[in-house]
Order: structure tokens, then sequence, then C-alpha cells
């Protein structure tokens, strides 16, 4: 899959070691012929209003990844590039951050390892990216050893799981260049392999909770993503517009209604006889009430 990023959501990644994504995004094979910033600006319909792209720019940052089973889009019709909006989210393994130039070449900028190691800037490119905040709002969470942990599956046989600190009472872990600690483990050693799915109402708003914390009063506050269904009341309701159709905010958790928590756990994650692995761009679901 490919998407273009903003400048500011590329400095994020490359600079801040920011770990998300969200917004629309097309096949990279159905695009492998926009290979200057103009032609991008077209396929990618970058002409939306307020936009920070323009055909004549010297190059575009995209983001190319391998869909994975729990990332959830929605199908855009009318457009002759199949479209998919995909809603916030935690940037699979193996993403790569490529610039494109205006001349037609590209130029490898960093990777995502994933949630153990996060990004590793490409060589040439100066500075290591930092390390984003760990959320089990977003992104694969496992059970193992009885503790749930971040965690991203790299595939049918290994799981990577992540802490923020080193552990008290677990070894086996290492420490990436970013500071993050993680551990490779067999999948049938995860008893539990799901992603959390924290769904609310802000103001009549649909919304994802992507984040929590407590601000310096102790209030718990969160920040929200809208889920690309009333982007007309997303307007109104003044939510930072990070790009076309993604809009997020940070807000009271209080102020949050109809919270709904579900644990979402893709067909080939699902614990039993081996399934034959999704291959499609919307992988079909298990939802469980979680409490």
């Amino acid at each position: 899959m490919q998407k273009v990023v903003t400048p500011a959501s590329s400095y994020a990644h490359l600079v801040n070691g920011h770990d998300r994504m969200a917004g629309y995004v097309v096949r990279a094979a159905d695009v492998s012929f926009a290979t200057t910033p103009a032609q991008l600006f077209e396929v990618h319909g970058l002409g939306y209003p307020g936009s920070p792209f323009r055909p004549t720019d010297d190059h575009v940052d995209l983001l190319r990844f391998e869909s994975s089973p729990q990332l959830q889009y929605r199908d855009v019709p009318g457009y002759i590039v199949p479209l998919w909006w995909l809603r916030h989210s935690r940037i699979p393994p193996r993403t790569e951050l490529v610039r494109v130039y205006s001349d037609g070449s590209s130029r490898l900028l960093a990777w995502y390892g994933d949630v153990g190691t996060g990004w590793t800037s490409a060589p040439g490119i100066p500075g290591q990216p930092g390390l984003s905040s760990l959320s089990r709002c977003v992104g694969p969470v496992a059970k193992w050893h009885s503790a749930y942990l971040e965690a991203d599956v790299l595939d049918d046989d290994t799981v990577v799981l992540a802490l923020a600190n080193p552990p008290l009472a677990e070894t086996g872990f290492d420490q990436s260049p970013s500071g993050r600690w993680y551990r490779h483990v067999a999948r049938t050693e995860v008893s539990e392999l799901f992603e959390l799915d924290l769904t609310a109402r802000w103001n009549g708003l649909a919304v994802r909770v992507v984040d929590q914390w407590q601000d310096a009063q102790r209030y718990v506050v969160a920040r929200i993503s809208h889920l690309g269904d009333d982007m007309d009341r997303a307007e109104r309701l003044h939510l930072q517009q990070v790009e076309a159709g993604v809009y997020e905010a940070v807000v009271y958790a209080a102020e949050l209604t109809d919270l709904q928590t579900n644990q979402v756990v893709p067909l080939t994650w699902a614990p039993g006889p081996t399934t034959t692995p999704q291959r499609s761009y919307g992988a079909p679901y298990q939802h469980h009430a979680h409490y």
C-alpha cells in the first residue's frame, strides 16, 4: 500500500519517531506509473482544501507498507484508481518512508522495523529518529506470561513484544538504538493477541480514542481521531485537520459518551487450527466485548 504524508507528518516520523498513520491510501501497484510529485499530486488527490501540497513541489514523501490484518479500511467509491480511507492505526512492520523528487528519482529516508525497534534512518540521512510513546489504544497487544504488552506480528510464527522500560522480572529483552526494550517470542507463547478498539462519541461525532493520559491536574484526557463518517461535523467542531479526511483533537475523557471497548481479532490471529493468511485489503475480523 502507498500513502502520501504531509511535510509535518514526514518530519514527525523522521525526527520524532511518530509511528501512526491515517487517511487515504492506494495500492502501490495501481499508481506505479506516478513517479514525480506532479503525478503523485494527481493520483493521490492532493489538491484538497488547505492542502500543503502543490503540483510544482520539489519532492513528495510516501509511506509504503504491506497491509496488515488489523488495519481497517473503508472503500471510497468514485475514483479511477481504487482508493481506501484508513482509520488511525499504528504503522505496520517493515514500512518505508520514501522521498520522490521532481526528476523522477526517489530516496529511502527511513524504515520502520516494528514496535520494538521503531524507525531507523537510512544511510546518509543524519540523525536517529526519536521514540514515540506506547499506547495500548492503537496497535496489537499480546498476553505473554500473564502480562499484556504492546506487540507486532512479524510472521505466522513470531511476535515481537515491546516495553518502554527494562523489565523487572523477565530476561531476554534487548534494548534497541531508539531506547525501547523488545523481545521476539514464538506465536505459540502468546495466549492472547488482539487490538483494542475504543470508540466513543464526542459532541455527536463518532471517534476512536487513540491515546489516554493524565494532565497536570490529574484529569484524564484523551486524543481522539474521527472515524471518517461526518467530516462536516468535524469541521464545525474545529478539530485539527491533520490531512485530508483526518481530524483529531485532545479532549477530556469525561466529555466522551457511548464508550465501547472491543477486542479486534483478525482471523489469522485467532487461536486454533492454522488458517490461510488473508491477502485481501480488508481481512475478516472477530469482535469480542472486553471489560
